[in-house]
């Protein structure tokens, strides 16, 4: 319950709890946990805060109301769920992401290895958190060289009649048609078990002496085999750090950049190196880096269980702090907060740390802008764009018909004003709105209709107007898209038409100007095509933003396909459910059937009225 209190701090009890302050308008301004209610909020009045961010919102503070827990880990959960539903204007914010990856060993009789996100509760044994989906493949694939353990989703397990491909290139000893023995197909899962563990030098000793029996009774085929997989197991285990690291530890570096902070953490599982992972940290640009590392370790370890080893850039009362949090976090693991000087420890910190800002170097506004120097001097622009968009089509076989537009500035990719258009075969129940249908195939066609619907976003002030449109295709396409830019009068807008060289590598690209920039106040036309070469700055930027223009339209391709294969062209029809859709299909045999189908034949199917077939015979050949 929480309870509104003015601000007359003797009033506030001194127990642990959860604080919000308040603005004049009562919108949240700061969520914070304490110990000690009265004692943590007395603390902002008492004496200037050294923040100006924490002094901008103490004179902005008209109220605060609280509420009481009875310990304080529950005020700590608590906090971290209300900040990430209420999202305050002082507290820091980490960028939500999608739950850590992990490896499951299934719990059956014949266990499988899958990769898993989310709630662990499937039954079997979780070996993680990765840092990304790519570590977590890369290790499964190891894996299934190594010690042959089925992927196979259960229903294609218990229904196979004959090995699959995956026993003929010796990548699952194929218990699905009794080719193992139970004993030795759990022999697998205990090896692959404490390779995931660690227990590597064990799992090697192991090998050898399987090996040495193999060679002694004359069974080389299987000594060979063995050999192999030690040989194997070896190699990997050559890729990992050295042994001065422990087997399991995160090791978490602070990047500061004009914008913000970026939290990187390195993951290391079982004595392996498993990479980086990073995370955009917001509002945190004056925040000190407890605050941030507080917040960052309620959102990784309330629910991840944390590693026994942690390194970290600290100082020594603030590793203090982070390992009572994380006690509070996680009560029931052992665990110890480093703060390593020199060494191995200290070297795989500022790797990861090195890691942090390399990448984002990549993503920052000095790296950018360059780039769209370049631009304005390849295409003789008068100013340096700002802002630059592009479109792309994409179908299968002249069905499913998407465009996508995506937008990119000095910082990279602008994911809030992506847009994705469907073009044909409009479907009841489709998450984006339909526009006209456009003949299957037609690519000049689909260009028209997307970049009509498009420039009236622009038009009616719904996006913002790029400085430069890129337009998938050669000249054809680009006269498509000048004439729809004329017909939404946006006939001054840059377009430059994106031609595919020879072998569809970059820096074979022709670029069209959608203008005639040689000429003083030209009007629209297409120019002379250039090459600028594989090593223009500007033609990797035209590149790079109408490659993701040409990955967000796939992948939106894909889901309708994907969804396509579970839906019906009966459904959407009105009167038509269910019950009566599945009498239909088995009546006739399928939807060719149906769609074969006279109105009097749709009649004789039970619940069908002769409205109602006039209805569908209507939908099916429109």
């Amino acid at each position: 319950m929480w309870i509104e209190a003015p601000i007359d701090l003797n009033t506030l009890p001194r127990e642990p709890g959860v604080y919000r302050m308040l603005d004049g308008e009562r919108k949240v301004l700061y969520i914070g946990k304490a110990r000690n209610l009265r004692k943590r909020v007395s603390s902002y009045f008492q004496r200037q805060p050294d923040s100006p961010r924490t002094q901008a919102m103490v004179q902005q503070i008209c109220d605060l109301n609280f509420s009481v827990t009875p310990s304080e880990a529950e005020a700590l959960i608590l906090e971290h769920n209300l900040i990430k539903q209420l999202k305050p204007r002082y507290n820091v914010l980490l960028k939500d992401a999608k739950s850590y990856p992990y490896i499951l060993l299934s719990d059956a009789v014949y266990p499988r290895l899958i990769m898993h996100r989310g709630k662990r509760d499937r039954p079997g044994e979780y070996f993680g958190p990765f840092p990304n989906a790519g570590a977590v493949h890369e290790t499964l694939h190891q894996m299934q060289s190594l010690f042959r353990i089925r992927d196979c989703e259960d229903a294609v397990f218990r229904n196979r009649s004959r090995p699959c491909m995956q026993h003929q290139i010796g990548r699952c000893t194929a218990p699905c048609c009794d080719a193992v023995s139970k004993t030795e197909y759990r022999q697998q899962v205990d090896d692959a078990r404490g390779f995931l563990k660690g227990k590597n030098d064990a799992l090697l000793r192991h090998w050898e002496v399987q090996m040495q029996e193999a060679a002694d009774a004359l069974d080389f085929e299987q000594a060979g085999t063995l050999r192999d997989r030690i040989k194997a197991l070896r190699s990997v285990l050559a890729g990992s750090e050295g042994g001065a690291l422990p087997e399991n530890a995160d090791a978490i570096a602070l990047i500061r950049h004009a914008t913000g902070v970026t939290a990187c953490i390195g993951v290391r599982r079982g004595g392996r190196n498993l990479g980086t992972h990073s995370i955009r940290v917001d509002q945190a640009v004056d925040a000190d880096n407890l605050e941030i590392l507080q917040s960052f370790f309620a959102e990784r370890y309330r629910r991840e269980t944390p590693p026994k080893n942690i390194m970290l850039e600290t100082s020594e009362p603030a590793a203090t702090e982070l390992a009572r949090l994380l006690k509070l976090l996680a009560p029931q693991t052992r665990f110890t907060l480093h703060r390593p000087q020199r060494g191995a420890r200290r070297e795989w910190l500022l790797q990861v740390r090195r890691s942090g800002e390399q990448l984002q170097a990549t993503r920052s506004r000095d790296n950018q802008q360059p780039a769209f120097v370049a631009l304005a001097e390849f295409l003789n622009l008068p100013a340096t764009p700002k802002i630059i968009a592009a479109v792309d089509n994409a179908h299968l076989g002249g069905k499913q018909t998407v465009a996508a537009i995506v937008y990119a500035d000095w910082n990279g990719a602008d994911k809030d004003h992506y847009r994705r258009y469907k073009l044909d075969d409009i479907s009841a129940g489709d998450d984006v709105s339909a526009g006209d249908d456009v003949p299957a195939g037609d690519d000049y066609a689909a260009m028209q209709a997307v970049l009509g619907r498009f420039f009236r976003a622009i038009s009616e002030h719904e996006l913002p107007a790029p400085d430069v449109m890129l337009i998938d295709g050669g000249r054809g396409q680009l006269g498509i898209a000048i004439e729809a830019a004329k017909h939404a009068g946006l006939a001054d807008m840059k377009l430059a038409g994106v031609a595919k060289g020879d072998g569809r590598k970059v820096g074979e690209e022709t670029i069209w100007p959608g203008w005639l920039g040689d000429q003083e106040n030209p009007p629209p036309g297409i120019g002379k095509p250039l090459k600028p070469g594989r090593h223009s700055a500007a033609l990797l930027l035209i590149a790079r933003v109408r490659d993701e223009a040409h990955r967000f339209a796939g992948a939106y391709m894909r889901k309708r396909k994907k969804k396509s294969m579970f839906t019906s062209q009966l459904d959407g029809i009105p009167g038509i459910g269910p019950s009566k859709r599945t009498a239909l299909l088995r009546h006739f045999g399928g939807i060719e059937g149906v769609k074969k189908a006279a109105r009097d034949q749709l009649v004789q199917v039970e619940g069908i009225s002769t409205a109602l077939a006039e209805r569908i015979f209507t939908a099916l050949h429109r």
